[in-house]
């Protein structure tokens, strides 16, 4: 699978890129910050995107999310956001598939990559997810009244 990270911290970058090529994964590119998320989802459109929901400088990894979707290219990519405050993304993702909170093992990882890009596909989520993830059931219409609206689905 084609993916990007966007992770401020350079050596937890370097190691999630070399696990995910170990893993299997094709990795197109790793920013630090949101606008260097947004150009490589631009420039290679990857199956999902690996989203730090706190990035450096108080960018929110949301924001990638956010500025991909205004300008229609959030389309066929998974989100997948990492963090240590899944509660900050229930509040602040608009857009996005699947919170996996840290620290979570690279197994772990792999099933979340999957769970994320069977949804992006159409196909049903597992009833059992791997430990620390949640699905994000957000809704368009309600995201658009209640820009601050995700809600976890029941397993």
């Amino acid at each position: 699978m084609n993916v990007i990270v966007a992770e401020d911290d350079i050596m937890l970058a370097d190691f999630l890129a070399d696990a995910l090529v170990e893993l299997g994964h094709v990795v197109s590119g790793v920013a630090s910050d949101v606008a260097g998320a947004v150009a490589l989802a631009r420039a290679h459109h990857p199956g999902v995107a690996i989203l730090d929901m706190q990035l450096g400088r108080g960018e929110l990894g949301t924001e990638i999310a956010n500025r991909l979707s205004a300008s229609n290219d959030l389309d066929g990519i998974g989100i997948l956001y990492v963090t240590g405050e899944a509660e900050r993304v229930l509040k602040e993702a608009r857009f996005g598939h699947a919170c996996l909170h840290k620290p979570y093992s690279l197994a772990t990882l792999q099933l979340a990559l999957k769970i994320v890009d069977d949804m992006v596909h159409g196909r049903t989520p597992p009833r059992t997810l791997p430990p620390g993830m949640l699905l994000l059931a957000l809704k368009p219409a309600a995201a658009a009244a209640r820009p601050s609206l995700a809600e976890p689905v029941p397993c």
